[in-house]
Parts: C-alpha cells; structure tokens; sequence
C-alpha cells in the first residue's frame, strides 16, 4: 500500500506529465515508464465518469498524444481534483479561475463545491 506522500509525489509526476501535452500539437518525448501515467489517467477518468477520455486512452488506434492534448485541461483538473481531495487545507484550484476560462466539467465540479460549502444553495 503506497502511503499519502507517496500518492502526492506520483500526482504531481502525472500533473508535470500533462503539462507537456498542454497545446496543440505537443509530442514530447515518451518514456515506456510512463504508461503508468496513461493507466492512471484512464482510470480517473472512468471514475468520474468521463467513458469518452478512457476509451480514447484504451483504443490502441488512437494516439495517446492526441487525446492528451485533446482532453489537456480535463485531464489536468482530475490530477488537481485528486491532489486537493489528498490535502483539503489547501484551496481547490478552481477558486483561482475566472468561470469564464473553466471547461463545463470543470463548472460543474465549481458549482458542486459551492453545494458543499452552503455557500450556493441547491
């Protein structure tokens, strides 16, 4: 069982992964060691119910490097979702956005938190 720091440095490995994919285009070079990275990424995405990116990542038709820069922001706010969830002290990174640079996935998780915190009322 890995235990929390662990899980955290992994995240952060993925999330500096995805920023390589982030724009048009981008083909960095790959490393077989991070196929992990490409598991774990289907595997949020399945979880949260996002079937369309964890279909992209399993079909061995489709290039992984397209549907990283397809799918960059969602992608990246699943890792950013997981880090906060691993250190609620620290401030969801959503509240840093202006509603306007948000994904509607991203909007909805928005508008779920302000649910939470009883500060929009349902």
């Amino acid at each position: 069982m890995t235990d929390h720091s662990s899980t955290m440095q992994d995240l952060y490995k993925i999330q500096d992964f995805l920023f390589q994919y982030e724009g048009i285009g981008k083909k960095p070079e790959y490393d077989e060691n991070q196929q992990v990275y490409l598991q774990v990424l289907r595997l949020l995405a399945e979880d949260k119910g996002l079937h369309f990116i964890s279909k992209e990542l399993s079909d061995p038709e489709i290039k992984f490097e397209d549907t990283l820069n397809r799918w960059n922001p969602i992608l990246t706010f699943l890792i950013s979702d997981a880090l906060s969830q691993l250190e609620p002290d620290k401030k969801h990174k959503l509240f840093s956005k202006q509603i306007s640079e948000m994904t509607g996935y991203e909007f909805r998780e928005y508008l779920g938190y302000l649910k939470e915190e009883n500060i929009l009322k349902r």
